[in-house]
């Protein structure tokens, strides 16, 4: 007989369950065409174990962006764990964001729906991380004199920025070499301001 699921158990199961399933539909229906009837049907759980455990809709969309985040970033940093060049881990690291964005389970969420559903000060708030590391990258290549900015946690939001525009022209298309082109253009802007 198996072993009675603890009550801290039990809920930790019906959270992952209810994210998987909203992740599901927010990336196939998007946020609007999805209700939380339909996130919860065949569940087997009632309204009330979702509020349970996040406020409403927007609270579970919030969920599944920050776990999507959080995998944007063990991404990149799986493709630059082998670099031993900050430099390279830089330009390497921006790359593969915007490859981020051709990946048909994350394109749809963080690009088209986070951006139209969550207000601005919550995509800064969960891309703070992530930001931190690009901050980090400038703020090493600076300090190494690879890199000729006047400021760089300012270079670092210009960067941020450019990359988040990209990777939205990005994932407009399934075109290669819409993601090529963007990958040669955030190459070109960390390489102009790089010290020679």
């Amino acid at each position: 007989m198996p072993a009675k699921l603890t009550k801290a158990e039990q809920t930790r199961r019906t959270r992952r369950a209810i994210l998987e399933r909203a992740r599901h539909l927010f990336a196939t229906k998007g946020y609007a065409a999805t209700g939380t009837e339909e996130i919860i049907s065949e569940l087997g759980i009632t309204r009330g174990a979702l509020y349970h455990q996040f406020s409403d809709k927007l609270g579970v969309f919030k969920a599944v962006i920050v776990e999507a985040y959080s995998e944007i970033t063990d991404y990149i940093q799986t493709k630059i764990r082998p670099l031993d060049d900050n430099w390279q881990q830089l330009i390497i690291g921006c790359q593969a964001f915007l490859e981020v964005a051709q990946q048909e389970d994350l394109r749809r969420l963080v690009f088209i729906e986070a951006p139209a559903v969550l207000a601005a000060d919550d995509v800064v708030e969960i891309d703070r991380y992530a930001f931190g590391l690009l901050h980090k990258s400038i703020q090493i290549a600076v300090d190494e004199g690879k890199l000729n900015t006047i400021d760089a946690e300012g270079f670092a939001h210009l960067v941020n920025g450019s990359l988040n525009e990209l990777a939205a022209w990005v994932a407009q298309s399934n075109d290669p070499e819409r993601l090529k082109t963007a990958q040669c253009l955030v190459e070109t802007l960390l390489t102009r301001h790089q010290s020679k």
